[in-house]
């Protein structure tokens, strides 16, 4: 799944993402984007989408998906998203 269109997803349904960042591969998620700084990174990088820049973000998940196991994780929360 295409990064961009997953942000939109996220940001067109804020309950949607409450439920999947509450399953194992959400958790797993937060772990991975938070592991290097403990999650200023990402306080930065979600207060930066929410203003419509989601460059920050685009590029957290990238270096996540870089790994097998971030692509897979990601691959699965896609899916989930589309369910």
């Amino acid at each position: 799944m295409d990064i961009q269109q997953l942000l939109k997803q996220v940001k067109n349904d804020p309950q949607m993402v409450q439920r999947i960042m509450q399953s194992p591969d959400g958790q797993k998620l937060m772990q991975m984007l938070t592991q290097s700084d403990g999650g200023s990174s990402l306080d930065r990088a979600a207060s930066s989408a929410n203003s419509g820049s989601t460059a920050q973000m685009v590029a957290m998940l990238k270096k996540v998906m870089q790994s097998p196991e971030g692509s897979a994780l990601i691959n699965r929360l896609g899916s989930q998203m589309q369910q």
